[in-house]
Order: C-alpha cells, then sequence, then structure tokens
C-alpha cells in the first residue's frame, strides 16, 4: 500500500532537481556568527565598518566550508552540542508489516502471538566531539567521536505495557579533512574511521558488527554527495554451550553472519537544500544478492529551528534486529538538526 506514494515522492524529487536552483537563506550564517562574536572581542578603536570588513574576508568559499567555520566557532562552548547525523522524532509511523519472528518465539513477548503494531514512534539522537585543537595534517581537519542512537517505541501498544521494542547504539571514531581544491567550483571532504553497531541485547536477540570505512564527500551551492564504503571486520562462529536451544545458553561468536548480503558494502547520501525545504536520499546496495535499502526524506521550516520531516523507508536494514528482514515505513514528526 506504501508503493504509490513511495512513487509520489521520488517523481516530486526529480520535478524540484530540475528547477534552478535558489540561494540559501543560510549562506550568511557563519558571516553573522563572525559579526556578533567580533563586537564582543573586538577592539574599541575598530569601527563598524572595519569589522564588517574582516567577516567578509572570512566569508566561507562554499556551503561545506561554511559549516565546518560554524561548527569551529561552537564546537567548543560549554553548553553545545554538535550534531552528527540527523536528529528527530517522527510521533506517527507506519510500517507495512513488523518483525514479529525473533519475539514470538524468544523474549519477553513469546506468550503474544504478533505482539508489535504497525504504528510506532521512530527517534534519532547523534552527536560528535572533536578530539584534537589543532590542525593534524590539514588545515581544519579533525578526529572525532560519534554516537549515534536510533530507537523504536511502541508508544501505542498498550497491551505489552508500550516498550522500546529496538533501540540501536553506533559508536564510531572517525577523522575528518577537508580538500583544498578548484576541481568542479565546490567542497570536498574526507571521511574515514572505524564503528560498531549493536542493539545492546544478548542471546538470541543480539544483533551488532564492526566496520571501518573511508567515504568522500561533495558539497557545492545547495547539493551535498557523500559516498562511503566500508569493510566488515570478520568475526569467529557463534559457539552455543548447551545443546538445549529451548533454553538461551552463553555464546560467543557472529551475531549475524550474512548481514552484508542484506546491508550491502556503501552507503550513499544526496541532499538538495531549498529555502522552502529540504530533500534527502540514501541508498545501501550489495550487487551480488540485490538486496539493500532506501531512504527518502523530506523537511521543511514549522518554528524557529524546528523543522517538520516526513520520511520513507523501503529495503533491509532499517534498525539491526531487522537487518535479514523487509521493511516499508512512513513516518512524520520533527527534526532538529539536518543534513544541511
Amino acid at each position: 500500500m506504501l508503493r504509490p506514494l513511495f512513487v509520489l515522492i521520488c517523481s516530486v524529487s526529480v520535478n524540484v532537481a530540475a528547477q534552478p536552483e535558489v540561494t540559501s537563506p543560510k549562506d550568511s550564517a557563519a558571516y553573522s556568527l563572525c559579526l556578533s562574536e567580533s563586537v564582543i572581542k573586538a577592539d574599541d578603536q575598530l569601527s563598524v565598518a572595519e569589522i564588517k570588513s574582516l567577516c567578509a574576508a572570512a566569508r566561507p568559499k562554499n556551503a561545506l566550508d561554511e559549516r565546518i567555520q560554524i561548527e569551529q566557532r561552537t564546537q567548543d562552548k560549554e553548553f553545545v552540542i554538535t550534531p552528527y547525523r540527523q536528529n528527530y522524532l517522527l510521533l506517527a509511523t507506519y510500517n507495512d508489516k513488523p518483525n514479529q519472528t525473533p519475539w514470538e518465539t524468544q523474549g519477553s513477548f513469546a506468550e503474544y502471538a504478533k505482539p508489535f503494531k504497525h504504528e510506532e514512534v521512530k527517534m534519532q539522537l547523534s552527536f560528535k566531539v572533536p578530539l584534537n585543537k589543532h590542525d593534524i595534517f590539514f588545515e581544519n581537519d579533525n578526529i572525532y567521536f560519534g554516537f549515534t542512537m536510533k530507537s523504536f517505541w511502541q508508544v501505542y501498544n498498550k497491551k505489552i505495557s508500550a516498550p522500546f521494542r529496538e533501540t540501536n547504539y553506533r559508536p564510531e571514531v572517525f577523522y575528518q579533512a577537508p580538500l583544498e581544491t578548484e576541481f568542479m567550483e565546490g567542497g570536498f571532504f574526507l571521511r574515514a574511521g572505524f564503528e560498531h553497531e549493536s542493539n545492546g541485547r544478548s542471546q538470541w536477540l543480539s544483533r551488532s558488527w564492526n566496520r571501518i570505512y573511508a567515504g568522500l564527500g561533495y558539497q557545492r551551492d545547495n547539493w551535498a554527495l557523500y559516498m562511503q564504503p566500508w569493510y566488515r571486520l570478520p568475526e569467529s562462529d557463534k559457539v552455543y554451550t548447551d545443546d538445549d536451544p529451548a533454553t538461551p545458553p552463553p555464546a560467543k561468536g557472529d551475531d549475524n553472519p550474512d548481514i552484508s548480503d542484506y546491508m550491502g558494502y556503501y552507503e550513499f547520501y544526496a541532499v538538495y537544500d531549498h529555502p522552502d525545504f529540504q530533500l534527502s536520499h540514501m541508498l545501501r546496495h550489495n550487487f551480488s544478492t540485490g538486496k539493500g535499502a532506501v531512504e527518502l526524506g523530506v523537511s521543511f521550516p514549522l518554528y524557529h529551528r524546528i523543522k517538520g520531516y516526513v520520511q520513507f523507508f523501503n529495503g533491509y536494514g532499517e534498525s539491526m534486529i531487522d537487518y535479514d528482514h523487509l521493511v516499508q515505513r512512513i513516518g512524520i514528526g520533527v527534526l532538529l538538526t539536518d543534513f544541511l
């Protein structure tokens, strides 16, 4: 029932992308921040015109350079948390086929047939913290600790006391550097790191993996592209110490050896920023199995920095427990930080 909506969103994305680019009102954000800080810190003998001239000279070359300048001006402030990925709360989502299998035979809800509802809340919190204060190899490069938490909350499911069905934890350490080049008149950046992702559960419900990755991003005007291939670090086979499958025994080893068949070996992002909305697209794919996922998002201003957000997901790996389960979900809610 969601496929017509998927086609509609895709057609809207194509039509919008064909329109002429419009300058974003956020183009002056770094300049405005420079003015406000300079007024406080500048020598009393400097005139307003001189302060404006200094800030204009330091004005960012492109949207990527602007974001780096803003983050570096604010990330060391005591009460500021620098966002990493999107931060959102989808207050109403509909999953056309919830994954019931892991809980029908194991866990707290084994006594229920199909315990989970189609409707649930989905939320994501993501931030990063710089681990160095000075340039390492290039100007404005950094090593970061990043953390992303994504949760699926059965808040409308009173029958089983509205539990959190699944929460995924994604800590990582990565290096990021802008690349100085005039190629294609935009801004390039390099990102490489290590990440662990798991659902924090044990025994039969445990899902996790470790990856190393290297990504290349490009940003020009209101467009951004990012390609991130990865390599999954191999783990030993799962070993159980009890022959009785009805009793979850202590076990060590790989929780999901076939996860790459469903999650693929890369993620590709494309983002278009318009003054009135922002369109985002995420793609994962495994060329051998033909499996993967696509996620489409549309955000739009609501009030001050709060945006409305509509998200559509189709494919595998929306959560760790669903890595091998086909999910088709549509959701609407609010967003605090976007891609651009």
